[in-house]
């Protein structure tokens, strides 16, 4: 009796574990079914045949995860695939996030903290590079197609295949596998870009130069993101300083240079660009002050433009030369007064510098030193209220306006025992965050 029972127990286990094998083991079918109909003379020629086997190669990518949908909860996907067994969950931390991790037999599905499938990876695909070998399979089709009279089916794979590369290269980002991701997130720009679509797909392209960064894959990004920059797709900077940064990792100091330099012309408040430019000029022993050099020039050819001078006192900043970055954002103000990065920024480097010298007081052995410094300190927290005062008067962006409530309900509790209208004011500053944070 124990020992019949023991068999239907592992013929249960047989039947749950090869669930999935029928769809997969259906899939190969169709497929074989598929490429049968290639080597047909009669058919070989025609474009519905290739695609027929692009959509095959696709039912076997999919097989293993039929019917899973991203942002579907882990009960919905437990009921959807019943018939397959889990053999184990655990918990599983992935770039500072934690996951739930379910393993089946040929995938491994993972919920976020609510429960919700994000992602999975299949650990026993039907047949390797289905993807591949399906673009393959519709490029032909196309290249019969001479008629058009499958260019529906033809679009409708395309996309369909796009799509499919997109979802596992967003799988792996999620993961943390950068260098598949990137591989995916080049070939959905591949696909889109064939004449059937001729879908020139700008953000895939720098996706794919994003995580072969990550990867350490810095040719490729490289490759990549000069690709971005030959069709006019910058993100206003960003691709630049990414390019650098690659071109710096590689140890071409001057190519990192030169497109820092290219770039700081176009976007001088880019301080993606800015911090590249400073970096790569102090880790060559040279003066970032050369810098200046740039943004005066600048300023000569657009003495109107309140940005220039910004960036001027971004520059002093990252220096930590407080009271030139003060000057700085205090004359772009003057430059232009609805320019609210201008004060909002004269005020943080006030605050930095009342934080900075604090930081040298408490080091301070001397007691008339120490006051000394306690006096500037607070003479700089001081000078900061007027900028903010006036960033938050003529700022329209709550997050602005949040900001500079937040440093002057700081300011004005700290000396609230100086004067009414420092407890008044702090009341009034406090109250302005506390309705809307």
């Amino acid at each position: 009796m124990k020992k019949l029972l023991f068999a239907v127990v592992a013929l249960l286990m047989v039947v749950q574990l090869g669930a999935q094998s029928k769809a997969v083991a259906d899939a190969m079918k169709s497929l074989d079914k598929a490429k049968a109909e290639t080597e047909n003379p009669k058919k070989a020629n025609l474009p519905a045949t290739w695609v027929k086997l692009a959509n095959a190669y696709i039912a076997c990518f999919d097989a293993p995860a039929q019917g899973l949908l991203q942002g579907s909860p882990q009960m919905q996907v437990k009921l959807l695939i019943k018939d397959q067994q889990v053999l184990s969950s655990a918990q599983e931390e992935i770039g500072g996030k934690l996951f739930t991790v379910d393993k089946y037999d040929d995938k491994n599905l993972y919920y976020d903290e609510n429960g919700v499938l994000v992602a999975w990876t299949v650990t026993k695909p039907a047949l390797e590079n289905g993807l591949g070998l399906s673009f393959d399979a519709i490029k032909k089709a196309a290249e019969l197609d001479t008629k058009g009279a499958q260019v529906k089916q033809i679009t409708e794979t395309l996309t369909n295949l796009k799509n499919k590369y997109y979802e596992e290269a967003m799988s792996n980002y999620t993961l943390g596998n950068y260098s598949p991701a990137s591989v995916g997130f080049e070939k959905t720009w591949e696909v889109a870009a064939h004449p059937v679509l001729n879908q020139i797909d700008t953000t895939m392209a720098y996706y794919a130069a994003l995580t072969a960064t990550m990867a350490g894959e810095r040719e490729r990004a490289i490759k990549l993101m000069e690709y971005c920059l030959s069709v006019n797709y910058d993100l206003e900077g960003d691709v630049q300083s990414g390019l650098a940064d690659n071109y710096k990792a590689i140890g071409d100091t001057v190519k990192c240079k030169e497109i820092l330099t290219e770039a700081f012309a176009k976007y001088p408040t880019s301080q993606s660009i800015l911090v590249g430019l400073i970096n790569v000029y102090m880790e060559s022993n040279e003066d970032p002050a050369k810098i200046l050099e740039i943004l005066k020039v600048a300023q000569n050819n657009e003495p109107n433009n309140a940005s220039l001078v910004y960036a001027e006192g971004s520059l002093y900043r990252k220096l930590n030369q407080f009271e030139e970055a003060i000057a700085s954002f205090h004359k772009a103000a003057e430059v232009d007064a609805k320019y609210v990065f201008a004060p909002f920024a004269e005020g943080c480097a006030y605050y930095d510098w009342a934080v900075d010298i604090q930081d040298k007081a408490q080091q301070e052995l001397d007691d008339n030193k120490y006051n000394a410094l306690l006096e500037k300190m607070e003479k700089a927290l001081q000078d900061a209220i007027a900028p903010f005062e006036k960033a938050f008067e003529i700022s329209e962006d709550k997050d602005i306006k949040l900001a500079c409530a937040e440093y002057l309900k700081n300011i004005y509790f700290r000396f609230r025992e100086k004067g009414a209208e420092f407890q008044t004011n702090y009341d009034k500053y406090n109250k302005y965050v506390e309705d809307n944070k």
